[in-house]
């Protein structure tokens, strides 16, 4: 296994084709061998089948030979004239014999000729035929003895081979030699008498079937030429085998035939025997060799698709600078590869989206740090002396109350208190302390626009002691009287209202952000002039760009919209912050979403 880890990935891909390959080529090898079996088998099988009908016809044939031989070696007529002495007496007796053998010549087509040969040597022929002619082929107590097979002459003149089946005849007269041997019968027949016709024409091309007599000569064969022909058996073990014969690799089956003392030979070359089988096996190599070289091209391809990204991806791994963002790489092939690509490349996007995220980030920290030093600095250049300013604001008050004009000592009592407030203390204070600031400018906001709007507050005692940044709602509350209460001359009314979302009923635990804090919402609500769609884009924009100090380009809103939501979203993240909505003549309203410390709890 370490081996193929060690392995370019190249280099596995060709070692799993030429596995695939030598599977391949076992398989057909293994399926070859089990189809040469088969076919040996199926011919093995056909062959017995061959030579079982032939016994089973030389057998039928055998059997009526014997009975024919056996019916004349018992007949009266022929026991009788091998026992008559008398040569006239024969002569007489020469017509029944004749008419005999004529009536049992009918049974079986192919009977040449019948022959008698009593014991003295003296002898009758249907057709003249000579006992001599087959010698003295018959052993002692022969019963239907074939001899060998003869050329003989057919009666149309035609030559063909022939048999000389004999019998011996035994007496069968108790009062004259009673078992004694008295004579033999000789019948004449054709080899085809024996064998029924049988077409050997229907034997598989190639196929050679020889019938020996029992000198081993050739009686009959699909293979004319060599009829009369002896034939060598070569050696082999058992009644089948390979062998060579003439040179040529050569498989013979054989099988005994004890009747005629003959056998049954069949012979096929082996390349016929194979014949099919190789021919088969020559189109599935062509076949196999033709698919290897159609799956070639696809292989290549999908290899080179496979490997060629890997491999650009490899190499630019290996020499790429890592300082270098702004390469990318292009890797074509398959879909996976694609991906990785555009994954990679999405990657260095992403770091190089995140490092300028973490510069601005910086930036921004930086110029805030900086816009709090500087409105420091323009707070300490407008604070000339802080407690004249509040002396001289309570002169104001004073004067107010004795003179009795109540509106001016309470628009000087709020004034002190919204000035005090904005100096003094830490930036971060209770919900409930900004609230009686936002009171005390919409007092003197009320007093100064003659009553022409009301204020209403609803907040839960539970929330007043939420920690909020300082004044980020007299902003809110200045930008709605001036921009949506002060254009309109009807009665007009806002409303400021504080929730905790989702959270313990009642507490300052309120739904959850992103942290998995609480958030408090605060609502700034007017029923003025309201914005048109175009207006409220634009200051939705605003919002989405705030950098820091800005508001509208005549800069009468103050710090504006645009500052407070840059403050919310540096204190606690792009997660909080402040939302607009509104439509022309119907309102605006201002909803702030900042996280409740979990401290408070």
């Amino acid at each position: 296994m370490n081996v193929l880890r060690k392995l370019p990935i190249r280099g596995q891909m060709y070692m799993i084709a030429l596995l695939t390959m030598a599977v391949f080529v076992a398989i057909l090898l293994f399926n070859y061998n089990r189809s040469a079996s088969f076919i040996s088998k199926n011919n093995e099988v056909y062959t017995n089948d061959i030579f079982g009908q032939m016994e089973q016809t030389i057998l039928s044939n055998y059997d009526v030979v014997k009975w024919l031989t056996y019916n004349i070696a018992y007949n009266k007529s022929i026991q009788d004239y091998l026992f008559d002495e008398d040569m006239l007496s024969k002569v007489q007796r020469y017509p029944t014999i004749k008419n005999l053998f004529l009536n049992l010549s009918t049974v079986k087509p192919g009977i040449s000729d019948f022959v008698v040969v009593g014991k003295n040597g003296d002898w009758f022929s249907l057709q003249g035929s000579s006992a001599s002619e087959f010698g003295d082929f018959m052993p002692k107590k022969a019963d239907s003895y074939f001899s060998k097979a003869e050329e003989c002459k057919s009666p149309v003149g035609a030559s063909s081979y022939c048999f000389a089946v004999g019998t011996n005849i035994f007496s069968s007269d108790l009062k004259r030699e009673y078992t004694n041997v008295i004579g033999r019968i000789i019948l004449i027949i054709d080899v085809s008498t024996l064998t029924g016709g049988y077409d050997l024409k229907s034997l598989q091309p190639g196929t050679d079937l020889y019938l020996l007599d029992r000198t081993g000569r050739i009686f009959m064969s699909n293979d004319r030429g060599m009829i009369g022909k002896p034939f060598e058996m070569p050696p082999m073990t058992g009644n089948s085998g390979v062998v060579r014969l003439n040179g040529e690799l050569t498989h013979v089956q054989v099988d005994e035939l004890p009747q005629i003392g003959g056998r049954i030979v069949r012979v096929i070359p082996d390349d016929v025997f194979f014949r099919d089988i190789r021919k088969l096996q020559r189109e599935t190599l062509l076949a196999l060799a033709a698919g290897i070289l159609l799956l070639a091209v696809p292989f290549l391809l999908i290899l080179n698709n496979m490997i060629f990204p890997m491999r650009k991806l490899y190499q630019y791994l290996r020499i790429s600078d890592s300082g270098d963002l702004n390469k990318r790489i292009d890797l074509r092939g398959s879909a996976e590869a694609a991906v990785i690509g555009n994954r990679y490349n999405q990657m260095l996007s992403s770091i190089q989206h995140l490092t300028r995220q973490l510069v601005e980030s910086n930036e921004r920290l930086y110029r805030t740090e900086i816009e709090k030093k500087q409105a420091e600095f323009d707070f300490l250049k407008s604070q000339v002396n802080p407690h004249f300013l509040y002396n001289t604001l309570d002169a104001i008050r004073g004067i107010a109350a004795e003179r009795e004009v109540p509106e001016i000592r309470d628009m000087t009592r709020s004034l002190s208190r919204i000035f005090r407030y904005s100096i003094k203390g830490h930036d971060i204070v209770p919900l409930g302390e900004e609230l009686r600031i936002v009171e005390a400018f919409m007092n003197i906001q009320t007093i100064r626009f003659s009553h022409r709007f009301r204020f209403a507050c609803a907040v839960p005692d539970a929330l007043l002691a939420v920690p909020v940044p300082k004044m980020i709602l007299q902003p809110i509350v200045e930008n709605a009287v001036y921009h949506g209460l002060e254009p309109q001359y009807e009665l007009g009314t806002l409303t400021l209202t504080a929730a905790a979302e989702g959270g313990e009923a009642g507490g300052a635990a309120g739904a959850r952000g992103h942290d998995g804090g609480a958030v408090l919402v605060l609502t700034v609500r007017d029923d003025g002039v309201g914005m048109d769609e175009a207006r409220l884009a634009d200051v939705r924009e605003r919002l989405r760009t705030a950098g820091g100090r800005g508001g509208e380009p005549d800069g009468s809103r103050g710090i504006g919209l645009a500052n407070v939501h840059h403050r919310l979203q540096f204190l606690y993240g792009s997660d909080y912050g402040l939302a607009i909505d509104g439509r022309p003549r119907a309102g605006t309203e201002v909803t702030l979403r900042i996280p409740i410390s979990e401290g408070r709890r």
